[in-house]
């Protein structure tokens, strides 16, 4: 008896779970005919989405009309990595002059899309803007971070082997946590490059953030589990339940309680279809998003909900998930 009460509350609870958790479409935007999105971002605001596109343009969609806003492009150089900054104000994209050696990075105020500022760095497609929009820290094969008013780098901050596939600032900027090619997380000063701490892990660690509080830093890595590290030590403190997908990207809620992550298929490493809501204290998922077809891009924390958007077909979908 006792055995059945607990299956049926067990059963109780899933039901209430999977009834919570909500997810619609909210926009549809038809993209041009024969272009596909490799790599799209939004917004903190969730208000602007910008996708880097398979013939070499980055577009700027408003996700509440679905208009195009802005189109970059640079002729034969194509676009690397793009990135909002914290506040919205500035679009930052880099462009390949050179593979796999030397970009351009150029950053464009929003409102006007005036190009504000301009230097040439290392090929680079991840980017991150410190959380006061005055540093910014690109990686690829080599990571640096720059001071984005005197376009002077301040810090080479290159692991040993293999480059960078995520980095974050902490909330006040002074730290860079990346997640490297060597199975390594490492945290450095911004400012002078000296290391913090490192963390290894089996298998290489793919992306990394400050929680919000600057006291824990959360890394996802290829062994499909998320990390809880102690940015001082780079000690871990503790992992969320292991899950089948690799983690590609995550992001940490404003109030440090939920994060969202993006997994690709194991088995299909280009197949970027899942998408969860965890409870960071609890370790438990809070909403599930799977749809055959669709390809998770990313998103951002928006009140109450995680707004995200995919692409399907020719279409690029916003969605709202909580």
């Amino acid at each position: 008896m006792n055995i059945k009460v607990a299956v049926l509350t067990l059963m109780c609870c899933l039901l209430v779970a999977a009834s919570a958790q909500s997810d619609r479409q909210v926009r549809t935007i038809n993209l041009p005919a024969g272009v596909t999105v490799q790599y799209g971002t939004m917004s903190r605001t969730g208000t602007l989405v910008a996708t880097l596109d398979s013939d070499n343009v980055v577009r700027v969609w408003s996700t509440a009309s679905g208009q195009l806003l802005r189109p970059l492009a640079d002729g034969s150089h194509p676009p690397a990595g793009v990135e909002f900054s914290p506040d919205g104000r500035y679009l930052a994209v880099t462009f390949e002059l050179v593979p796999n050696e030397k970009g351009v990075l150029r950053i464009f105020d929003v409102d006007s899309w005036k190009m504000e500022h301009e230097f040439i760095v290392p090929d680079a497609f991840a980017l991150a803007f410190s959380p006061d929009n005055r540093r910014l820290a690109l990686s690829g094969m080599v990571t640096q971070a720059w001071d984005v008013e005197s376009s002077k780098m301040l810090a080479d901050i290159s692991p040993p082997f293999g480059g960078s596939s995520g980095l974050s600032f902490s909330p006040d900027g002074r730290w860079i946590v990346t997640a490297d090619g060597d199975a390594c997380a490492r945290i450095y000063d911004a400012g002078s490059g000296k290391l913090r701490s490192r963390t290894e892990f089996l298998l290489e660690p793919m992306a990394a953030a400050f929680s919000p509080d600057g006291k824990s830093v959360i890394v996802g890595d290829n062994d499909k589990t998320i990390s809880i590290i102690d940015p001082e030590s780079g000690n871990i403190l503790r992992r969320l339940p292991k899950q089948p997908g690799l983690i590609l990207s995550l992001d940490v809620s404003p109030d440090g309680k939920q994060v969202a992550v993006i997994y690709g298929d194991a088995n299909h490493f280009l197949t970027v279809d899942h998408l969860m809501l965890w409870d960071v204290d609890t370790g438990t998922v809070l909403a599930n998003f799977q749809k055959r077809g669709i390809t998770v891009l990313g998103g951002t924390f928006v009140g109450d909900h995680y707004q995200f958007a995919a692409v399907s077909a020719n279409q690029l979908g916003v969605w709202s998930l909580r």
